[in-house]
């Protein structure tokens, strides 16, 4: 039973779920079968004391103990534990979402033509749903499923005449709808931004038309919050030169954030920051300032975090442009505060090649040093980042035979690497070629007469310019001019 992934669901499963599941398997109500209770209790004494694998025969043994192996029979045992491990995986589910049990129970009544207790039902969930704090698409979707319950009982029993019912299911459907639409149309269309991948997004176009009239050109007090926030995210990837779309978004981010889930909150921060990075790609220098102010915004509010942790792309992330802001202070009381954060088995690794950036852009290049020394080299990244960052700093040192030898080193293990893709050693490739002509042009100036030297930095400088594949252009181009 090595490979089956039953054992390995239940597994993963934490202390508190396995007696859940425990408890479940032994209701009669959901099982009455007892070599499935028997299973169970052996597959959760053998995870509890990390044994090795079962065996499939002594597992049989010890179910059908005056049988011979069958290998359907235990094959049918594990079918039957797998399916309630599957029903209390959805259990699970429906009562960690409040509105779906009540939803459930309303339907269930309907379905029996128990109308009184429907409507006893009914009137629970109007007090949940008006005690929700956020109106999101499954605060309209569970208000659609009510409303059309209570519309048609009361249209087939009550007054047919009456339509305040099934107006508010036809508002509840539409809003629902058009959050959902909006807010995947948003993700799709970044993921098409970032991959080159392309989706046909049907009714889309005159949506947007209709929500525009009747959700968005209204009065505030008559607004939706969640669809004026995915339409306005979607804005700012349509009309991307219009700042005005990210304005809306950053104002929505300092005076309306309590209205949304924390959902739509990752969203309105993820595609804010996402915004503010692109513009800056193209160039637009003020936006870095707005990275950067979002991203204290995003520590401040937890955003950033998942139970407790930052993942080492944040990190690296915010302290890199802290650092290029010349935000030397708070970007170095960021790195000692939120090091406890990191996984811990990425932890110092991360926290010394940040700080040894730190120290690059405050040109304390020994510091530099002496913290790469620290980086370990568990994966390919980590090894091209920090070569990277020990060329520049020996480059500012003008320790030119370090920094040769480095190259070299540097290019052999980009050439002989198989983890890094074509492209990827192409680009490093390109790059140490023309870093190791510019620091044979820069360091040993002195044997060129000043034009000529402007001259073949000039002839460098186009060539750079002119070939697709290089990585860390910007810097290059940067110390040509120097």
């Amino acid at each position: 039973m090595k490979d089956s992934k039953l054992v390995k669901y239940i597994a993963e499963l934490g202390q508190r779920d396995r007696e859940r599941l425990r408890q479940l398997v032994q209701s009669p109500f959901f099982n009455q079968h007892k070599p499935t209770i028997d299973l169970l209790e052996l597959i959760l004494k053998s995870v509890a004391k990390g044994d090795a694998p079962l065996n499939r025969e002594k597992v049989y043994q010890k179910i059908f103990p005056k049988s011979t192996f069958d290998e359907q029979k235990l094959h049918n045992v594990m079918s039957n534990l797998k399916k309630l491990f599957h029903r209390f995986l959805a259990i699970d589910y429906i009562e960690k979402q409040p509105l779906l049990e009540d939803l459930y129970t309303l339907e269930a009544t309907f379905e029996r033509n128990q109308f009184e207790l429907m409507t006893n039902r009914a009137k629970l969930l109007e007090k949940h749903l008006a005690d929700q704090k956020f109106e999101d698409y499954f605060f309209h979707y569970a208000h659609y499923r009510m409303d059309n319950n209570l519309g048609y009982y009361g249209g087939n029993y009550v007054d047919r005449t009456k339509t305040e019912t099934f107006q508010s299911m036809l508002n509840h459907l539409d809003r629902s709808f058009l959050i959902e639409k909006l807010r995947n149309c948003c993700h799709l269309t970044a993921n098409s931004m970032q991959v080159n991948t392309h989706y046909d997004f049907g009714l889309l176009t005159p949506l947007l038309e209709h929500i525009q009239t009747h959700y968005i050109n209204t009065p505030k007090q008559d607004q939706d919050w969640s669809i004026r926030l995915y339409w306005t995210i979607l804005q700012t990837m349509q009309d991307e030169g219009n700042a005005a779309h990210y304005q809306e978004l950053k104002r929505m981010l300092n005076e309306s954030f309590e209205h949304f889930s924390p959902e739509a909150q990752k969203d309105l921060y993820g595609f804010a920051s996402n915004y503010c990075i692109r513009r800056s790609m193209m160039g637009d220098e003020e936006y870095k300032r707005e990275l950067f102010d979002l991203y204290k915004r995003g520590l401040e509010t937890n955003i950033l975090l998942s139970n407790g942790i930052i993942t080492e792309y944040n990190y690296k992330n915010i302290a890199t442009l802290g650092g290029n802001l010349r935000e030397f202070d708070w970007t170095e009381r960021f790195l000692q505060e939120y090091k406890s954060m990191l996984p811990p088995t990425k932890r110092e690794n991360v926290y010394n090649y940040n700080l040894a950036y730190l120290f690059y852009n405050k040109k304390q290049y020994k510091l530099v040093l002496s913290n790469l020394l620290h980086v370990q080299f568990t994966d390919v990244m980590y090894y091209l980042n920090s070569n990277f960052l020990m060329l520049r700093t020996y480059y500012a040192l003008k320790d030119t035979e370090a920094l040769l030898s480095l190259i070299e080193t540097f290019r052999i293990f980009v050439m002989r690497n198989k983890k890094m893709s074509p492209t990827q050693r192409k680009e490093y490739t390109n790059f140490l070629r023309f870093a190791k002509k510019l620091v044979e042009l820069k360091h040993h100036g002195g044997t060129y007469t000043r034009s000529a030297l402007e001259e073949k930095l000039k002839a460098l400088r186009a060539k750079i310019e002119a070939t697709d594949s290089v990585i860390n252009r910007s810097w290059l181009l940067e110390e040509m001019g120097g």
